[in-house]
């Protein structure tokens, strides 16, 4: 069969049967060297990282002041009597003139048969009922103010309401944190569900690969 009439799958097979096996093995250990794995070093936003992107900042800031609130608070047990885990968020929206604006969410877990209600759920519910629309929401950052889990990113739940939210705005960056001294210094980003470098290490890359070009040039 000419390959230019063959479906994309049977081109593969096609050109696969056609080498031999040592080309194979040199092919699939190019892959493998070839593939990456990123640690939260690698993935770690600084202050500098935060300041490229001012919705990122403003939700670190919203939360580090959550979190010394939630420290000289009194809290009521009887909302986390499931877990007795406290998890806390910020969902930042974006007003009519481009100031934002962060809505807090702390979890609950009143009716146990009814399930629980994550912070970041509860952050984006208060912003539906101060009548925020969907697409306004810019970022969303989670913190377990123990330090016991860390990151701690949202949940298969929470990631479903994300997934249709981004229907109406695809940015929406979550941020999490990998210092169990929740010190702020740090963070990791997700958009999209996907992990995102930190933007001064991408344009670090890419100055040594120009130095590089022009260096060979």
């Amino acid at each position: 069969e000419p390959e230019e009439e063959m479906t994309m799958k049977q081109k593969i097979l096609h050109r696969l049967t056609r080498m031999n096996t040592g080309d194979l093995l040199r092919q699939i250990r190019r892959n493998i060297s070839s593939y990456q794995v990123l640690s939260d070093a690698d993935l770690s936003w600084d202050a500098e990282d935060m300041a490229t992107e001012p919705e990122i900042s403003f939700a670190v800031r919203e939360l580090q002041a959550y979190f010394s609130d939630w420290q000289r608070a009194q809290t009521d047990k009887f909302w986390q009597r499931k877990s007795h885990k406290v998890v806390i968020a910020v969902v930042v929206c974006e007003e009519e003139d481009s100031s934002l604006v962060a809505l807090r969410g702390m979890n609950t877990e009143v009716s146990l048969p009814s399930g629980s209600l994550c912070a970041e759920r509860a952050g984006i519910a208060r912003a539906a009922s101060e009548f925020f629309a969907a697409k306004s929401i810019k970022a969303i950052a989670v913190l377990d103010p123990s330090g016991d889990i860390a990151p701690l990113w949202p949940c298969e739940v929470c990631q479903s309401w994300l997934a249709k939210i981004r229907e109406q705005n695809p940015r929406i960056s979550v941020v999490a944190f990998p210092s169990k001294e929740n010190d702020f210094k740090t963070i990791l980003v997700q958009k999209n569900g996907k992990d995102v470098r930190p933007p001064t290490a991408v344009s670090r890359r890419s100055t040594v690969t120009s130095k590089h070009t022009l260096e060979e040039g």
